[in-house]
């Protein structure tokens, strides 16, 4: 307790006052309890998941989901419905009932959702590591592109897909919009969102969420997870 003396003694001294035992114990003890706990770096294990892969905890899913489940194709009897399609006219329907998302005609178990903008340099970084993911995991994984504002970018995305060598879908539909804010209320996100934004549905329930660029290694880390 040597550093909570001194401060005791060079406090007493510029005052000139005799401090009683009480007051020189509370002291000393609030200043030990701040030397020792005050300046500690805070845990990796507390850390947010995008700054310690290692240390990403599961998201719960459903308990009904093995690894035989297909990405849900019936369409319940409600929910919103949005017909996404490329420029090639392949067109998927997704329909939005709770916090489910059914998908028609993609037979993969992980849907990967990628809200983009052509003219975002993160965005224009990330797409390669988007091509590479689905020729990894062709028969687990469906990665969606969905172009923002796409009246606005139509013309650019040509180009977009030339340079990154894009193979997976990407929805240019006039119902981008739409979708994307549908997703953004479900995910409790405000509508300014940033972009890249990311997100991963297993069996068609939301599983992780990345707001921004990340790491290659951290979107793997939670694919291999879901395939266990």
């Amino acid at each position: 307790m040597a550093v909570g003396h001194t401060i005791l003694s060079n406090y007493t001294k510029r005052k000139r006052v005799k401090a009683h035992p009480t007051i020189w114990l509370i002291l000393t003890v609030l200043i030990s309890l701040f030397v020792s706990t005050g300046c500690k770096e805070k845990p990796k294990e507390k850390l947010p998941y995008e700054h310690s892969v290692e240390n990403i905890p599961a998201t719960p899913v459903s308990q009904n989901l093995t690894k035989a489940n297909h990405t849900p194709t019936l369409y319940p009897s409600g929910g919103k419905r949005f017909n996404l399609g490329d420029q090639k006219g392949i067109v998927h329907s997704v329909s939005v009932e709770n916090d489910q998302l059914f998908f028609k005609d993609i037979s993969q178990p992980v849907v990967i959702l990628n809200f983009f903008s052509t003219w975002s340099l993160p965005c224009q970084a990330e797409a390669p590591y988007l091509v590479d993911i689905q020729k990894k995991y062709p028969k687990q994984i469906f990665v969606m592109g969905v172009l923002l504002h796409p009246d606005d970018h139509l013309q650019e995305l040509e180009k977009f897909i030339n340079e990154n060598q894009i193979d997976y879908f990407i929805s240019s539909s006039s119902e981008n919009d739409r979708f994307t804010q549908k997703i953004l209320e479900k995910l409790h996100m405000p509508d300014i969102l940033p972009i890249p934004l990311t997100v991963i549905y297993h069996g068609g329930h939301y599983y992780r969420h990345y707001e921004g660029a990340v790491p290659i290694e951290m979107i793997e880390h939670d694919i291999k997870t879901i395939l266990r």
